[in-house]
């Protein structure tokens, strides 16, 4: 299995910026699977005629209560068809998982509230409180994501994968 880890912190949020460190490592070939790694906002312009229009440019300026975008491009460089991709992503510090906004084409999505040490569907999660009852994990526990991309991806194509969250 490969297993391809993207993590980022965001910093600076008294700057009013938005920084991201990537690393990036797979248990097999890694070599073959580009990551490409952007932060988006989406933003409303208006036309002359008052036609709406919703356009993701670069995040560069961030508040908390901003919502972004982070979408995880991975390609095959490779000369065969890449197999078994699995890409985990940690939900950033100072940042909280937007609730049902995980996207790829052809991947299954699990979530952790572990750090990534354990990942399932949001129905068997589980929090443990002080008292030791559990409740139902919300998306304001998710600490990580995890796309399992279900197909081969032939040498030269792209997919990709995202999620929102809200700045704190």
């Amino acid at each position: 299995m490969r297993i391809i880890n993207d993590r980022r912190n965001i910093t600076a949020l008294c700057a009013l910026l938005l920084m991201t460190t990537l690393y990036g490592n797979a248990a097999q070939a890694a070599d073959t699977i580009r990551l490409t790694s952007t932060v988006r906002q989406e933003i409303v312009e208006t036309d002359a005629a008052g036609n709406r229009q919703v356009k993701r440019v670069a995040a560069k300026k961030v508040v908390p209560g901003d919502e972004v975008i982070y979408l995880i491009e991975f390609e095959n460089t490779g000369a065969k068809a890449a197999e078994n991709i699995v890409i985990q992503n940690p939900v950033p510090e100072h940042t909280r998982y937007k609730a049902g906004s995980a996207a790829g084409s052809d991947t299954r999505i699990s979530y952790s509230i572990d750090a990534g040490k354990h990942f399932d569907t949001p129905k068997n999660l589980k929090v443990i409180q002080a008292d030791g009852s559990s409740r139902p994990a919300t998306a304001a526990d998710y600490t990580a994501i995890r796309w399992i991309y279900n197909k081969a991806l032939p040498p030269g194509r792209k997919s990709s994968v995202e999620y929102r969250v809200v700045i704190q």
